[in-house]
C-alpha cells in the first residue's frame, strides 16, 4: 500500500522523483516522460503570457535541468527552447521565472550539455535586462565560466570569439548598463591575467569616451589603478591558521590523530604560503603599454577636456588629466597645450593643488622642449616659493620643481635655481628638506648650475670630467657602472684570472712612440666580456657601488642616507609632493573616534587584559588571591606586604 501512495503521489513531488530518477533513470522514464509533455503544453501556454508568475512553469524547468544528463536524447531540444525564450522575451519575462531559467541553464553548461559559447553569448545579451540581482548572476557566472575555461591553457577560439565586436564592442554602444557589465567583465577578466592582451586594452581604452560619466570613470580608473590593484584569490582571502594556540591545545588536550592531522595540516598550509611570498612575481605589465595609438588617444582625450560641451565635475577632470599624464611620461610624448592647460591650476588656494603638481611633474620627460617647461617651473616658484606663503605651501612648490628638474633638467635657469637653493637654511623643517634635496639632485645632474659651496666635495672633483646633457641628447654607457669594482673585488679574493701586465697598457706605432713615449688609455673591464654575471654578483655590485660612494663622502662623519639618486618612475606619489610634516594634533572629534576604536571588543569598565573568551582559565593573579596563606607567604610580595603601614595595605 505504501508503494502504491508513493506512486501515486510522484507526478507532483518533482524532488522525490528527481531523487529517485538520479538513483534509477530506466525504471522512472515514462514518469520523468510524463512531466515533459507537461513541460511542454505548460511552455506554450506560458509564451502566450510570458510576463505573468508561472510557479509551476519554473519549478519543471528546475526538475528537467537536474535530470537532463539521465535522458539526454529525450531532452536535446529543451536548453534551445530555454535560449530561445530568453533571447524573444528577455524584457518581458517575469523576473522570478527568468531567473530560474538562467539558473538552469548554468546548471545544464556545468553538465556539459550546453557549449560555453552560446550561453555566453546569451549573457551578455542578457546584462540589459534591468534586474540587478541577474545582472550579478550572470556577471559571476561569465567570470568564472571563462576563468575555467583558460585554466590549463589559453582557450584561444573561445576569447576570440566573445571578442569579436558583436559580443562585447556593440555592449559599448547606447545602453547604459549592458556596457557597464561588459566593461567590469573585460577589466575583471584583465586583472586575473585571463584576457591581458592588446585587444582587451583598446576596447576599455574607448570605454573612457563614453558619454555615460560612470562608464567613463570606470576605464580611466582601471587605466590609473591596474598595476596596483592586484586580484586576490579566495585562497589568500582566508585566516591562516593561529598555530600557537593549535600547538597549545595539542599539548594540553589528550593527543589524538585527529588533532595531530590538523595541526599538520595547519603547518602546510603556513609553509605553503611562505614559499608563495618568497616565490618570484611575475611582471604586470601595465595596460598603458598595450595602447595602439598612445599618442592619437591621449590628444583625443584632452581635446575632449578642453572642449567647450565638458560638463563633467571637477573630480572627473582631475582623473582624466592624470590619466593622460601617465601616458605621457611612459610613452614620452609631445603634448605641448597640455603645459599650459595646467598653468590655471598652479594656485596654492586650488582644489587638490598637490594632485595638480603630481600630474605636472608626470607629463615631464627629458623629450619636452625646455622653453615649454621654464615657464611653467616660474609659475610654481612665484606662486608657492614665496616667503609671504606658509611652510607647506612652500615644500610643496620645492618638491614639486625637483621632480620637474628629475625628468628634464633643462627645464629651470641658473637664476632662479640659486634663488631656491636659499631656502636651504630655512627655519621651517619641511621647507628645508625640500631645499637640500633640489641641491643633492643637480649635484648628480647639473652641478655646474650650483655655486662652489653647494656643490659637494664628489660633484667638484668630478666637475671636470662632466657634462651636462643637451636637449634630446643621451647618456651612453660604454659599460656596466662600477664594474671596475667588482673586478677589482674578485681579484682580491683570487677568484679571476691574472692579467698578463703589459695588457695595461697600449703601443702606438714606432714612430709615434719615440716622440710621444707612452700613452696612457683608460682601462675598460673585460669582466663583463669574459664571465656571466650571476644574480649575487650584480647584489654585490650595488653593495660595492654603495660603499665607494660613501667612502667619497666626507661631511663631518656623516654619511647620507642615500648616496645615489633614484630613477624618476612613471608615478609619483602624492607625498613626493607634500614632503614630510609635523603630525597635527587631533581635534576633539578625532579624539573621541580613537576613544571609541579603543574601546571595542572590551567589556564596559572592564580591563583590556581581562579574559577575552569566556571558556578560558583563570589568570595567575586570580589564582594567587585563591591560594592557602601557607603556601603564598614565602612570597616576596608578601614579604613586602608585612612591612607596609596599614594605610598603604588598603591601595
Amino acid at each position: 500500500m505504501g508503494k502504491r501512495n508513493r506512486a501515486t503521489l510522484l507526478p507532483i513531488n518533482l524532488p522525490q522523483l528527481q531523487n529517485l530518477i538520479k538513483r534509477d533513470p530506466i525504471s522512472y522514464k515514462q514518469d520523468f516522460l510524463q512531466q515533459y509533455r507537461h513541460f511542454e503544453s505548460q511552455l506554450d501556454i506560458f509564451k502566450l503570457k510570458p510576463d505573468e508568475e508561472a510557479e509551476e512553469f519554473g519549478r519543471l524547468i528546475t526538475f528537467i535541468s537536474q535530470v537532463a544528463q539521465c535522458y539526454s536524447q529525450e531532452t536535446s531540444s529543451f536548453p534551445q527552447q530555454l535560449i530561445n525564450l530568453l533571447s524573444e522575451c528577455y524584457q518581458i519575462l517575469n523576473p522570478n521565472v527568468r531567473r530560474t531559467m538562467v539558473q538552469a541553464l548554468v546548471l545544464l553548461r556545468n553538465k556539459d550539455i550546453i557549449p560555453s559559447i552560446t550561453l555566453l553569448s546569451l549573457c551578455f545579451t542578457l546584462f540589459r535586462v534591468r534586474d540587478k540581482q541577474l545582472r550579478e548572476l550572470l556577471y559571476s557566472y561569465i567570470v568564472t565560466d571563462i576563468k575555467n575555461q583558460n585554466a590549463k591553457h589559453k582557450n584561444n577560439k573561445l576569447n576570440k570569439t566573445l571578442q569579436r565586436g558583436e559580443k562585447i564592442d556593440s555592449k559599448m554602444g547606447e545602453d547604459s548598463i549592458s556596457a557597464k557589465k561588459s566593461l567590469d567583465v573585460c577589466i575583471e577578466l584583465y586583472r586575473k591575467g585571463i584576457w591581458n592582451d592588446a585587444k582587451t586594452v583598446n576596447v576599455i581604452a574607448e570605454a573612457c569616451f563614453h558619454q555615460i560619466t560612470k562608464i567613463k570613470v570606470t576605464a580611466i580608473k582601471f587605466f590609473l589603478g591596474s598595476n596596483q590593484d592586484q586580484d586576490v584569490s579566495s585562497e589568500d582571502e582566508k585566516e591562516l591558521p593561529n598555530i600557537r594556540r593549535l600547538q597549545h591545545i595539542n599539548q594540553i588536550n589528550k593527543t589524538k590523530k585527529s588533532k595531530k592531522r590538523k595541526l599538520g595540516k595547519a603547518l602546510s598550509t603556513i609553509r605553503k604560503k611562505e614559499l608563495q611570498k618568497h616565490k618570484a612575481e611575475n611582471f604586470n605589465f601595465s595596460a598603458l603599454h598595450l595602447l595602439n595609438d598612445p599618442q592619437g588617444f591621449s590628444e583625443k582625450l584632452f581635446s575632449t577636456l578642453t572642449s567647450s560641451q565638458y560638463n563633467d565635475r571637477f573630480e572627473v577632470k582631475i582623473i582624466t588629466l592624470n590619466l593622460i599624464s601617465r601616458i605621457i611620461g611612459i610613452h614620452k610624448l609631445v603634448l605641448l597645450n597640455f603645459y599650459s592647460y595646467l598653468q590655471r591650476y598652479l594656485q596654492p588656494h586650488q582644489r587638490d593643488v598637490t594632485l595638480v603638481l603630481v600630474i605636472l611633474a608626470q607629463a615631464c620627460h627629458e623629450l619636452v622642449p625646455p622653453d615649454v617647461l621654464e615657464p611653467v617651473v616660474r609659475v610654481i616658484a612665484n606662486n608657492f616659493v614665496s616667503d609671504h606663503c606658509a611652510g607647506e605651501v612652500m615644500a610643496a612648490g620645492l618638491n614639486a620643481i625637483r621632480e620637474i628638474c628629475s625628468r628634464q633638467p633643462l627645464a629651470i635657469d641658473f637664476t632662479l635655481l640659486q634663488d631656491l637653493t636659499e631656502y636651504r637654511s630655512d627655519k621651517n623643517k619641511g621647507v628645508m628638506i625640500a631645499a637640500r634635496s633640489l641641491i643633492g639632485l643637480f649635484r648628480e645632474i647639473n652641478p655646474e648650475l650650483l655655486k662652489r659651496k653647494d656643490r659637494g666635495k664628489v660633484a667638484s672633483m668630478n666637475l671636470k670630467d662632466f657634462k651636462p646633457l643637451q636637449y634630446g641628447q643621451v647618456r651612453t654607457m660604454e659599460q656596466i657602472e662600477g664594474i671596475e669594482l667588482l673586478e677589482e673585488y674578485k681579484q682580491k679574493l683570487g677568484r679571476s684570472e691574472n692579467e698578463d701586465e703589459w695588457s695595461r697598457w697600449e703601443i702606438a706605432s714606432d714612430n709615434s712612440s719615440d716622440d710621444e713615449g707612452w700613452i696612457n688609455e683608460k682601462k675598460i673591464s673585460t669582466l663583463a666580456m669574459t664571465q656571466l654575471l650571476s644574480p649575487a654578483d650584480f647584489a654585490k655590485l650595488n653593495e660595492l657601488k654603495l660603499e665607494h660612494k660613501s667612502e667619497q663622502l666626507v661631511d663631518g662623519g656623516k654619511r647620507n642616507r642615500s648616496t645615489t639618486q633614484d630613477e624618476p618612475s612613471d608615478i609619483i606619489d602624492v607625498n613626493a609632493i607634500t614632503g614630510p610634516r609635523k603630525k597635527a594634533k587631533q581635534d576633539y572629534e578625532e579624539r573621541l573616534e580613537s576613544i571609541k576604536s579603543g574601546r571595542e571588543g572590551r567589556e564596559k569598565y572592564g580591563s583590556s587584559k581581562g579574559k577575552k573568551f569566556e571558556g578560558a582559565s583563570t589568570t595567575n593573579k586570580e589564582k594567587a588571591r585563591n591560594k592557602a596563606f601557607m603556601m603564598v607567604i614565602h612570597k616576596k610580595n608578601a614579604l613586602q606586604k608585612k612591612k607596609m603601614n596599614p594605610i598603604n595595605k588598603t591601595k
